[in-house]
């Protein structure tokens, strides 16, 4: 790529590769690519003229300079320094949240970095913890993939969400334009996951996430230097003009107390592990096979087709992508980054996990859970981005594969794994989700209209990918949802229910959509503290109901309608009147994905799944799978997907288990790390189709199990926890 050898693939993300090189004087350095179709998007190729205008300006102590580019090439690209190192993510991860003296030198560090960049003209855009280099120089702050001036509004589609939720401004999470007041914001956000190794804003799915940002409240309790918790305070006004800038907020700092150049600045144990990561960088990664021309995938014609109009399925780009092997694995790039960490590689991810040994304990410590293993039958990468596991959808018969930052969703045949087609879509927000319904599945374009303001939704067939017809949505689309034949689209503070067979309007409610979601003859919008529920065939508002916060996205079934607000609290209503039923505290970092069968079934924040009966409240049945033990634990558990009798969850341990959906019985347990992605609505981490369970799992599989068969008699293993 231009002069600089392409040594290894270190990583991607939905806009471009970055690869390991080599100058032509022996330096190793990051090579970003951008994907030859975002390229020839005029757009875009503003956007990364802007990107490398923005780097190139940026020279402070605690920031990654950019070395070289090529804005203007047929496949744009940029070489940054190549930094091996921990961000602050995998140092939290792996060695615990930072002691008040190492977090006070950071933040001076991240203040002088904003103050540099701010100085510039530039707006970040995505401060967050895996953006934020430890290395053997300090820290750095990396991926200007989002930064641009301030002034850049030409390429910036107004209402769109760029960033990571937990770690946007309340202006960013409302879809205004994010600015050095937002990065500041989200530096307060840095410190305080620093100090206590939990995102303050995590409230278990994107929509709860964004609404909690909105709001501005967190809990600074974790941070017991009183100094520094005033001035993480002073980042979180929830008003931009209260927030100090970043020149004041390292006047506030003072002088630091000891130098962060090297890494003596840190916990032994963390100094240690990242000079042990240096080390390991310095020298690059020998690939076991050849860089090869890198395949790039094929444009699409910029023609829109006519309604009820098809195009051939496109080609998957993934379909002909030869798998580089390292010796050493490296840190997959977010969508924008162009500075690249190296680390160890973990389980592989192209070959599923081996079966656990043994049979675990049941949670409650007393019966063993039944000696139980699924089959692994295949697995499919579908992500370039190792670190994220796929959303997975189902049409028909047909599986879909995404994850937010993904440019495009792939289709797979569910008894084989074969990649049936892929399509670009939106890369991220609530406009990049899939919805799927009767009459075939929908997607947002990847690029927009002729106007900024226009967005384009495509209606595809699932069987081939071909397209049956197309339509323009106004303004910035907060979510779709199918029910019936009606697809409805939430804009602004409209609802607009098209035909989902041939696209054309059929009636717009007057509702608040910030989350939408449809079922049982019902399209239910949650915004602006009122859930609206509106009749799908007519339009017609059937009833509203006020809560003190603002809902989230509804569950719909069993004769009742469920949402949570921003705090925690669970409410039920009658779904035929809008009539209340009861509602339930939960830990605001709790979710609530799953409704079915007559039950509830919640994910708590202290590692127990409980089941709740629907139309009461009551509790059913508590586990806790996959206990962790004393300094084990991983991570809150998850309920992926939940199939006629069986519910399919994630321990604290991280591994899949599946339990009887009546009781909590313990079925199966296999050893994958499988999620929910991007929390989309109407997305599963698991799925049962075609005879097998289909995961998604963290490396950007899909993993298909064949279950085992259920004992006759498992009545021993009862769950914990009081019971109706």
């Amino acid at each position: 790529m231009g002069d600089y050898r392409l040594l290894a693939r270190l990583g991607a993300g939905g806009m471009g590769v970055v690869y390991l090189g080599r100058s032509p004087g022996g330096r190793l350095v990051a090579v970003k690519m951008v994907r030859e179709h975002f390229g020839r998007d005029a757009h875009y190729r503003a956007r990364f003229r802007r990107e490398v205008a923005a780097a190139r300006t940026v020279t402070g102590t605690f920031t990654a300079p950019l070395l070289d580019a090529a804005p203007d090439a047929r496949v744009p690209w940029l070489v940054m320094e190549y930094l091996p190192g921990l961000s602050v993510r995998e140092a939290v991860e792996g060695y615990g949240p930072l002691p008040p003296d190492p977090l006070r030198l950071l933040a001076g560090a991240l203040a002088e970095a904003l103050v540099g960049i701010h100085r510039a003209g530039l707006a970040h855009r995505d401060l967050k913890p895996g953006n934020i280099v430890l290395s053997a120089n300090g820290p750095r702050v990396i991926d200007f993939g989002i930064a641009r001036p301030e002034d850049a509004t030409e390429i910036t589609v107004p209402g769109a969400l760029l960033g990571t939720p937990g770690f946007m401004s309340p202006e960013q999470a409302s879809g205004a334009a994010a600015g050095p007041a937002g990065d500041v914001f989200a530096l307060g956000t840095v410190l305080l996951y620093a100090a206590t190794g939990g995102e303050p804003f995590d409230a278990g799915d994107r929509a709860a996430t964004l609404e909690r940002v909105r709001s501005a409240r967190a809990d600074l309790d974790g941070i017991t230097d009183r100094k520094l918790r005033a001035l993480v305070a002073a980042c979180h006004h929830r008003e931009p003009e209260r927030r100090l800038s970043a020149a004041e907020l390292l006047n506030r700092l003072g002088e630091p107390a000891a130098s962060v150049h090297g890494t003596r600045w840190l916990p032994a144990p963390l100094a240690e592990a990242i000079d042990r990561r240096v080390a390991g960088g310095e020298q690059p990664p020998e690939p076991r096979e050849k860089v090869d021309k890198p395949f790039v995938a094929p444009l699409e014609p910029d023609a829109l087709p006519g309604e009820a109009t098809e195009d051939p399925p496109p080609q998957s780009p993934l379909r002909h992508r030869r798998r580089l092997l390292l010796a050493l694995a490296a840190v997959p790039v977010a969508a924008g980054a162009a500075v690249v960490l190296v680390r160890g590689t973990g389980a592989g991810g192209d070959k599923p996990a081996e079966p656990r040994s043994g049979s675990p304990k049941s949670p409650s410590g007393s019966v063993p859970v039944p000696p139980a293993v699924p089959v692994a039958r295949w697995t499919t990468k579908v992500l370039d981005d190792d670190t994220r596991s796929p959303d997975l959808y189902r049409a028909g018969n047909i599986v879909l594969a995404r994850s937010e930052g993904q440019h495009d969703v792939q289709a797979l045949d569910p008894r084989t794994g074969e990649k049936l087609w892929s399509r670009a879509t939106s890369e991220s927000g609530p406009e990049g989700q899939v919805t799927t319904g009767p009459h075939g599945v929908y997607l947002f374009d990847a690029r927009a209209g002729d106007s900024t303001e226009e967005f384009v939704l495509r209606a595809v067939r699932p069987e081939s990918g071909a397209v049956r017809w197309t339509a323009r949505v106004p303004f910035f689309p907060w979510g779709t949802a199918a029910t019936g034949s009606v697809l409805c689209v939430a804009v602004r503070n409209d609802l607009r229910g098209l035909d989902a067979k041939n696209g054309r309007p059929r009636w717009t409610a007057r509702a608040t959509g910030m989350s939408v979601n449809a079922g049982a003859g019902l399209v239910v919008a949650g915004g602006d503290g009122v859930l609206t529920a509106v009749d799908a065939d007519s339009g017609r508002i059937r009833w509203t109901y006020e809560m003190p916060e603002s809902p989230q996205s509804a569950l719909i079934g069993d004769g009742v309608v469920i949402t949570r607000d921003t705090l925690g609290t669970v409410y039920a209503v009658h779904a035929d009147d809008g009539r209340a039923a009861w509602k339930q505290r939960i830990d605001y970092r709790g979710s609530v994905r799953q409704l079915g069968g007559g039950m509830l079934y919640v994910a708590e924040a202290d590692g127990r799944i409980r089941a709740l009966r629907a139309a009461t409240g009551k509790q059913v049945w508590s586990r806790e799978p996959g206990r962790a033990t004393p300094g084990g634990s991983f991570g809150r558990p998850e309920t992926l997907g939940l199939s006629g009798d069986t519910l399919w969850v994630r321990g604290q341990d991280q591994l899949v288990y599946a339990l009887d959906a009546a009781d909590g019985r313990v079925l199966w347990s296999y050893e994958a790390s499988a999620g929910v992605g991007s929390a989309a609505d109407s997305a599963s981490g698991a799925l049962a189709v075609a005879g097998l369970v289909l995961l998604g799992t963290t490396g950007g599989n899909v993993l298909a199990l064949s279950p085992p068969d259920r004992s006759p008699d498992r009545s021993t293993n009862r769950p914990t926890g009081r019971t109706e």
